[in-house]
């Protein structure tokens, strides 16, 4: 039986032999695979997209809110019941069910460290983009990636970052040729 490369999710600082190990089941997914509600999810290999669908018109148009990279965590919870959570590659996750996750806060209060180093660093990481998004052009934007988050440029494919950025594609391209 295959297990969890605990040291990968050592940030979350629980113990090796903590039995809540046990309760993931593993998720071997494809590309464009959804990912079902009212779990938490340990990201383990791969790479998944949040993002949500924005109708103006006829022309349904994703906007990419969030990547999850070994290592990151992401809960898909129905009340968020318009973000929709998708593999861009191959990889492996393990699931837990958020009423799982629920009954062991009540059996062990220490996990809620999990909970709120979870909370925090989304509020954190969703603040620090909104002033990005508030404060920079475009090309600050990608410029900011290049040199923080080179991560996203070496594995997000062009038109799924450019729109985390809030442009085209086409847009994209432009000022990639302009900086280099």
């Amino acid at each position: 039986m295959a297990t969890i490369n605990k040291k990968l999710f050592s940030h979350l600082n629980v113990e090796d032999d903590d039995p809540i190990w046990e309760k993931f089941a593993r998720v071997e997914f494809s590309k464009k695979n959804l990912f079902p509600d009212n779990k938490a999810y340990l990201v383990e290999d791969g790479l998944v997209r949040k993002y949500y669908l924005h109708t103006p018109s006829d022309i349904d148009t994703e906007i990419c809110a969030e990547f999850y990279f070994p290592g990151d965590i992401f809960i898909v919870d129905n009340n968020d019941s318009e973000g929709i959570y998708e593999s861009i590659n191959h990889g492996l996750a393990w699931e837990i069910s958020l009423d799982e996750v629920k009954e062991m806060f009540v059996i062990n209060p220490g996990c809620r460290f999990v909970q709120n180093y979870y909370l925090s660093s989304k509020l954190n990481a969703a603040m620090k983009r909104e002033m990005l998004l508030l404060k920079n052009t475009p090309q600050d934007m990608y410029e900011y990636l290049l040199k923080h988050k080179p991560h996203y440029i070496q594995n997000i494919p062009l038109k799924y970052l450019a729109s985390y950025i809030g442009i085209t594609p086409i847009s994209l391209s432009r000022i990639r040729k302009r900086i280099t």
